[in-house]
């Protein structure tokens, strides 16, 4: 059995390190945009994933 939660964050991570060293200069605003961002994927896509499985 696959763990969609597992293959999710191995997704997030790298992502939102990437997009924190693309989008901001220094290492404090790195930290709190890379963190916000992995929050963001991770619960909108579980949020997205319970709105799929109850209007199915």
């Amino acid at each position: 059995m696959r763990s969609y939660l597992l293959i999710l964050l191995l997704f997030a991570i790298p992502a939102s390190v990437d997009l924190a060293i693309i989008r901001r200069e220094g290492k404090r605003e790195r930290m709190i945009y890379g963190l916000k961002s992995f929050l963001w994927m991770v619960v909108g896509s579980i949020v997205f994933g319970w709105v799929m499985y109850i209007l199915r």
